[in-house]
């Protein structure tokens, strides 16, 4: 009877930590499906990127959990928010003047955007792996200090970020 008990017991036990797991073509199914769902935003030029990490001015990967932080782009501008991912703190407009996606043999995409605007210029380098959605960015501006940072590519729609009003 205790032999039963035990064995009941450890079933019940095991069982809810087995159906929470994915199997690895589950896993895989929902990385393509989130990197294509990333791929057609980008081709929509409708994306943005709420950062989870960056790299601090010693080298460290910090983690990020601020949501008034983001690059997006919505259709015809791009907008930046936050020292982390442009270089200072205004809430930035800028005209997109080079936006050129390539895909290599594996299907990696790697993103070269330049951006004016009144109080930023310089060039966004994305780079994202066909497993799935996220991307690493470096923001190299065209005098200061190069930015890298990290975070999922998501249509501009689905993503949370707190835009401050009035761009510049």
């Amino acid at each position: 009877m205790k032999k039963i008990l035990f064995i009941l017991l450890s079933v019940l036990i095991t069982l809810p930590v087995l159906a929470q797991k994915l199997s690895k073509e589950e896993k895989a199914a929902l990385a393509k499906a989130q990197y294509d769902a990333a791929v057609e935003a980008i081709n929509n030029k409708d994306w943005a990127i709420v950062p989870t990490s960056y790299i601090d001015s010693d080298g460290v990967d910090q983690a990020l959990t601020d949501n008034s932080i983001f690059v997006s782009y919505e259709k015809t501008n791009m907008f930046m928010q936050g020292r982390v991912v442009c270089d200072n703190n205004y809430t930035n407009i800028a005209e997109v003047t080079e936006y050129t996606p390539n895909f290599d043999k594996k299907g990696n995409l790697k993103l070269r955007i330049v951006v004016m605007g009144r109080m930023i210029k310089g060039t966004y380098s994305i780079s994202m792996r066909n497993n799935g959605n996220i991307a690493d960015v470096i923001f190299t501006p065209q005098s200061g200090t190069t930015r890298k940072f990290q975070g999922p590519v998501v249509s501009s729609k689905a993503a949370n970020y707190n835009k401050r009003s009035n761009p510049m």
